[in-house]
C-alpha cells in the first residue's frame, strides 16, 4: 500500500501541500523522481534518496545534484528506501542506506533478492564513488516485494536502528488476526522487526536476544507488519515507530528492547482478546473508516522544533493514503498522546518520510509530489525591518573552532511584539537566529527558552537576554532584545558549529531573529572589510525592503 500504489500519480500530483490556517507548507526541494527519504548534513545541506536508486545533494543555494546511483530493484515497494548519517560523518563521510538488491535470478526472483543495509562514503569534495559501497547487512527477505520497511535512525547510544517489514507474506486474508505471516514472530528471521546494530552492522552485546538459541542477535523488538518510519523523541530518548496496518487499523508504538508488538495475531489491539502475555499495545491507533479515521497508511513522523513555537515537542506524522499530515501532542510523561491529533496540512503528495531540520521545522518527503517540503508555524506578518549597526563574521581555515559571529542593531523600531507572556516571549517559546547569504550558507540556530531571561520585572516589557556560554544548545552564546530608552538587538556566537563560509565575499548577509510570530530582519551589505576565508564585516546597514525569503 505504501509506495507501489502511488507512483502512477506522481505526474498528477505535481505540487503537494495545503497548510491549515496558522501553518506553512512550502517547497524545499522540487523536481524529484519518487523521493523516499531525507537527512540533513551537519552543515545544514540535505541528502535525498529516490526510489530508483539516486542519492541527491541539495546545496545551500537550493540547487540539486546526483551524488551516486545505487543499483536497486524497484518493483512494488522496493528500491532505495532509507538513509542515516554516521555520528562521525564530519570526519569519515559515512552514509548508511537501505536498499533492495537483486540475487542471481534478477529482481523478479524473490529467492535470492534481499533488502540490505549498505554504506557509502561522501568525500570532502561532495562526491560519492560507487566503489565506496560496502554491504553491511543482508538477508532481509522480500517475498512479495512489499512491506520492505527501510527506515534507518542513529540513536543517542550511537547504534543504528532499522525498521524491517514482514514482506507482505500471508497478508490481506480478512479481518484483524487473520494474517498468516510467518516472519514477524520468528526470532530467527530479520523480517517484521526493529533491528539494533553497531555501525559496522554487528550485533551489540546488550541486544535482548544475543544469548537466545536460534534468534538473530540483531533483533531489538519484534511483532511488526511494516515499521516504515520512526524517530527518537529528543526529550526522552524513546523510539516512536509508525507501523502500517493491514485492512482495518493503523498504529503508533513506543518501542523498547525485547518486546513483542503483536503482529500478526493482532492488528493494533484487534480482534478483541487477541493480545498475548507480554504483548505491548500501541500508544495510538486509528481505524480506516468512520469519523475517527485519519487515513489508511500511517507514516511515522518526527518531533517539531523551534519553528513550531508553543507546539514544539509535538509529534508530526502523516498518512500516505489520505495524504494528510497531523500534529499529535504527547502527554505529560511523553509516553502517550493527549487528545486527538490536529490536521496540519493536506494534499501532502504521499508523505513518505519526516525529519526535524536544524531550524526546528519539519521536513517531509512527498513521494508522488516529487518534493521535499517544509512545515512550520506561520508567521502572522509581524515583521520588523531594522537597520544594522555592525556584523562581523570570522573564520579560520586551519582551526574550525575559531569561527565567530557578532550582530548588533540600534533601531527605534525594535519592539517585543506581543510582549511578556505572549507567544512572542522567548522565555516561553524560545527563538531562532538565521544567517544567510547567496554565497553559499544558510544556517538557522535554535535559542531555546531555557536560555532566556526577562529584563526587569514580569510584564515590564523591557526586553530579554539569552546566555549559553557553555554552548549546550549550539554555537550562539549570548543575545539580547531590549525595549528601553535605547532599543537594541545583539547576538554573539563562536565555534565550529557556525555555518558561515567566507571563501567568497558573502555581501549581502541576511540576518533574521524570530521570537514566536515576531521577526526582526536585517541585511548587511556595503562591505567595510573582506579577507577571503577569514573575515567579513559590515556596518551601518540600512533596513532591508523585506525579510529574506
Amino acid at each position: 500500500m505504501l509506495l507501489a500504489c502511488c507512483a502512477s500519480f506522481a505526474a498528477r500530483l505535481a505540487v503537494a501541500g495545503t497548510p491549515e490556517p496558522g501553518f506553512t507548507d512550502t517547497p524545499y526541494v522540487t523536481g524529484l523522481d519518487s523521493p523516499t527519504a531525507t537527512a540533513f548534513l551537519p552543515d545544514g545541506r540535505m541528502l535525498v534518496t529516490e526510489k530508483g536508486g539516486d542519492l541527491l545533494l541539495r546545496a545551500a543555494n537550493g540547487s540539486t545534484s546526483t551524488l551516486v546511483s545505487i543499483p536497486v530493484c524497484t518493483g512494488a515497494e522496493m528500491g532505495l528506501l532509507g538513509i542515516a548519517l554516521d555520528p562521525s560523518f564530519a570526519s569519515n563521510g559515512f552514509v548508511y542506506l537501505y536498499r533492495t538488491k537483486a540475487g542471481a535470478g534478477g529482481c523478479d526472483d524473490p529467492t535470492g533478492r534481499f533488502n540490505q543495509i549498505v554504506r557509502v562514503t561522501m568525500a570532502p569534495n561532495d562526491t560519492v564513488a560507487i566503489g565506496s559501497l560496502t554491504e553491511l547487512l543482508s538477508g532481509i527477505p522480500t517475498d512479495n516485494g512489499n512491506h520492505d520497511g527501510g527506515v534507518l535512525r542513529v540513536g543517542a547510544d550511537g547504534k543504528l536502528y532499522v525498521g524491517a517489514g514482514d514482506t507482505g507474506n500471508g497478508d490481506n486474508q480478512g479481518g484483524p488476526g487473520s494474517s498468516t505471516n510467518p516472519y514477524s514472530q520468528d526470532l530467527g528471521s530479520l523480517a517484521g522487526k526493529i533491528l539494533r546494530l553497531n555501525l559496522d552492522a554487528s550485533a551489540p552485546a546488550d541486544n535482548p536476544f544475543v544469548s537466545t538459541a536460534g534468534a538473530r542477535a540483531e533483533i531489538f523488538a519484534y511483532g511488526f507488519r511494516n515499521p516504515f518510519r520512526m524517530s527518537f523523541d529528543p526529550s526522552t530518548g524513546r523510539l516512536w515507530v509508525g507501523d502500517v496496518g493491514d485492512e482495518t487499523v493503523e498504529e503508533i508504538d513506543i518501542v523498547t528492547s525485547g518486546k513483542d508488538y503483536a503482529w500478526p495475531h493482532c492488528e493494533a489491539t484487534r480482534p478483541t482478546g487477541c493480545e498475548q502475555a507480554g504483548d505491548v499495545d500501541p500508544i495510538f491507533q486509528y481505524p480506516h473508516t468512520g469519523g475517527a479515521s485519519l487515513g489508511q497508511c500511517l507514516i511515522g513522523g518526527s518531533f517539531a522544533g523551534a519553528a513550531f513555537g508553543g507546539m514544539a515537542g509535538g509529534y508530526v506524522f502523516g498518512d500516505c493514503v489520505s495524504s494528510n499530515v497531523y500534529l499529535a501532542t504527547p502527554n505529560g510523561t511523553r509516553d502517550g498522546i493527549s487528545g486527538n491529533p490536529v490536521l496540519v496540512s493536506s494534499d501532502g503528495g504521499t508523505p513518505s518520510d519526516f525529519v526535524t531540520g536544524p531550524d526546528g521545522a519539519i521536513y517531509y518527503v512527498a513521494f508522488s509530489g516529487g518534493e521535499v517540503r517544509r512545515l512550520a508555524l506561520a508567521a502572522t506578518g509581524i515583521d520588523t525591518l531594522i537597520t544594522g549597526k555592525t556584523l562581523t563574521l570570522r573564520a579560520n581555515p586551519t582551526r574550525p573552532t575559531g569561527k565567530s559571529l557578532r550582530v548588533g542593531s540600534k533601531d527605534a523600531n525594535i519592539d517585543l511584539g506581543g510582549g511578556n507572556g505572549s507567544s512572542d516571549d522567548p522565555t516561553l517559546d524560545g527563538a531562532t537566529l538565521r544567517v544567510q547569504s547567496d554565497a553559499g550558507f544558510d544556517s538557522t540556530y535554535a535559542l531555546p527558552a531555557s536560555g532566556w531571561k526577562l529584563v526587569g520585572k514580569p510584564n515590564a516589557n523591557k526586553g530579554y537576554t539569552y546566555h549559553d556560554r557553555a554552548m549546550a544548545n549550539g554555537p550562539i552564546t549570548s543575545a539580547s532584545i531590549k525595549n528601553g530608552r535605547t532599543k537594541t538587538l545583539t547576538l554573539s556566537g563562536r565555534g565550529a558549529a557556525l555555518g558561515h563560509v567566507l571563501d567568497t565575499n558573502p555581501d549581502p548577509v541576511n540576518v533574521t531573529v524570530q521570537t514566536g510570530t515576531k521577526r526582526y530582519c536585517l541585511a548587511f551589505g556595503g562591505t567595510t572589510k573582506f579577507t577571503a576565508t577569514k573575515l567579513f564585516s559590515a556596518k551601518d546597514a540600512p533596513a532591508p525592503a523585506a525579510c529574506a525569503p
